[in-house]
């Protein structure tokens, strides 16, 4: 079986640390104050977390509740058997502002395959939300408290955001090997330097506008690809499932998922939360909300567009999982009055804020409560039964 850096530079203990396997552990032995309270956040309702808080985690996912954005990682192996053999899967629930990226692209849960290995930013359960999920008994030695995801990222993702990709060094078919070398900037939690990855006939090759074959890989191609589990996972090692070989092959499968998030936030609207309400006799009010980051930019510009004479908006009250009750019925529509972006928003923030009139508020809008908004521009739709909260049980 291939080990990940056998012969190189990069020993696979600085792999399995880069992955974020290892990251937390020193934080339970000898962290500092500062780390620790980095690490050790309690994201609050209604306040963004600061720049560089939680903890890196990286795993294949394995399990995906995408109505509830919930889901279950299989943490990056680090050569201990025990833990492979029986540690549960370390099981998330996404934070409301929290994002996912696919092939570039901005994505829910629901287009991530179940197998890809993703990367991610922890943080603790929120206060005063119920901790979901909670760490099954004896299970704390192998599965971190921090199970709020602020990001998550393919690795076509995580390294091109990061101007990292990786250049072909060899290519063995008939052992199933591919080796290759990171280029550009370092990530600065992630794999670096020289590895070696399995390939087999299961691995997808992009190449231009097309599927390609194995045959298609050569030294000196630079790429971007995509692993999943490999049979010495506990060793760290990895499958590559996708393979990205040119510019267009990139571009086309960045350009597809965007238009699928494009089409289902049209439809879904966009997540944010109250920050303000301007009561006025009668029961109406000016509503100030800040949208969430993450989404295209395009989304972002059909809000802004709405404040202008004529232009307007619905708002409909959200939980923390981002679902609505009947939000085409359940809403209020009313003028867009201004908009603000403030420059260098925390993470989570996308830094747009919008005041929206309203002859009648609503009880869900109130400081610090999630919200789903539509601008006119989009349609008004209704969501399945399976997307809509249906009783109290299901908030």
């Amino acid at each position: 079986m291939h080990e990940v850096n056998r012969d190189h530079t990069v020993s696979r203990r600085r792999i399995l640390q880069s992955l974020g396997m290892v990251v937390a552990l020193p934080l339970l032995n000898d962290a500092s104050p500062s780390l620790a309270a980095e690490t050790d956040v309690v994201p609050k309702p209604g306040t963004f977390p600061a720049l560089g808080t939680g903890v890196s985690l990286a795993g294949e996912l394995v399990s995906v509740d995408h109505v509830n954005r919930r889901g279950a990682i299989r943490l990056v192996g680090d050569n201990d058997d025990s833990r492979y053999h029986s540690a549960p899967s370390h099981r998330f629930a996404m934070l409301p502002y929290g994002t996912v990226r696919y092939h570039g692209a901005p994505a829910e849960l629901r287009d991530v395959p179940i197998g890809t290995l993703l990367h991610g930013t922890f943080l603790l359960p929120a206060e005063g939300i119920t901790a979901y999920p909670p760490i099954e008994k004896n299970q704390s030695k192998y599965v971190p408290a921090q199970n709020q995801a602020l990001t998550l990222e393919d690795d076509f993702s995580f390294y091109e955001r990061q101007g990292q990709s990786w250049k072909i060094t060899a290519v063995d078919i008939s052992k199933g090997t591919l080796n290759v070398s990171s280029l550009g900037q370092p990530s600065s939690a992630g794999l670096t330097g020289d590895c070696v990855f399995e390939i087999d006939r299961s691995t997808r090759v992009w190449n231009g506008r097309a599927f390609g074959e194995l045959k298609d890989l050569a030294p000196d191609q630079s790429m971007q690809l995509n692993l999943t589990w490999a049979p010495e996972w506990k060793n760290g090692m990895f499958h590559v499932a996708d393979v990205w070989i040119d510019p267009e092959s990139r571009d086309v499968a960045r350009e597809v998922q965007r238009q699928v998030h494009i089409r289902h936030m049209r439809t879904r609207w966009l997540p944010g939360w109250v920050d303000h309400v301007e009561h006025q006799p009668g029961g109406g009010g000016i509503v100030s909300v800040t949208l969430f980051s993450g989404m295209d930019q395009t989304l972002y510009d059909a809000a802004r567009a709405e404040a202008k004479p004529g232009g307007g908006a619905s708002m409909a009250a959200a939980e923390w999982t981002l679902r609505t009750w009947w939000q085409e019925h359940d809403s209020r529509n009313g003028p867009v009055l201004d908009f603000k972006d403030s420059p260098n928003p925390p993470p989570g923030s996308s830094g747009l804020q919008l005041r929206v009139q309203f002859s009648r508020l609503l009880e869900g809008y109130r400081a610090g409560r999630i919200i789903r908004f539509r601008p006119n521009s989009f349609p008004n739709v209704k969501l399945p039964p399976e997307a809509r909260i249906n009783s109290l049980d299901e908030r």
